[in-house]
């Protein structure tokens, strides 16, 4: 079965730079500090980092519906605020997807920021794409974004 990709565009109050930093280079540190009750830990199992082919490893707290997922680094421009990754494993893809490619980009706009988010699904064989639980999941995104987006105005000297 072929790839689905959906797209979505969340606006943000924060400058490309200090967004990109905390939703890309520091997300380890950032998304278990200000949604404790969505992360537990974000660790760090192969590589440099933030270096393209690095795997982190995302607990999720007890009581979520995920245990974990394993994200890998594929690209990674600092000086266009992009960045790619992919979720090769975890039960966060229940089964039903071989993997899920997401890509971000952050672009100026006005005194903020649009973060362009983008995810290719890949089915796994003979499974049906669920686009209920896609949609659901993809609410949830925008969610986090938003919320670190209010972190950084709350806190601004953080990622300054």
């Amino acid at each position: 079965m072929a790839t689905t990709t959906y797209t979505q565009e969340v606006e943000c109050s924060t400058a490309p730079a200090r967004l990109f930093k905390a939703l890309c280079l520091d997300n380890h540190n950032v998304f278990p500090k200000v949604m404790p009750d969505r992360f537990k830990s974000v660790e760090l199992v192969e590589g440099d980092c933030n270096a393209v082919g690095s795997v982190k490893k995302i607990c999720f707290p007890e009581g979520h519906p995920y245990k974990y997922a394993k994200h890998r680094i594929d690209e990674l421009d600092e000086a266009s605020f992009y960045c790619k990754y992919t979720t090769i494993e975890g039960d966060v893809l229940h089964g039903k997807y071989e993997y899920v490619v997401h890509e971000i980009k952050i672009v100026a706009s006005g005194t903020g920021s649009v973060c362009k988010l983008t995810a290719h699904f890949k089915p796994a064989a003979g499974a049906a794409l669920n686009e209920e639980g896609i949609k659901v999941g993809q609410e949830k995104v925008k969610e986090m974004t938003k919320i670190v987006d209010e972190y950084l105005v709350a806190n601004p000297q953080a990622y300054a």
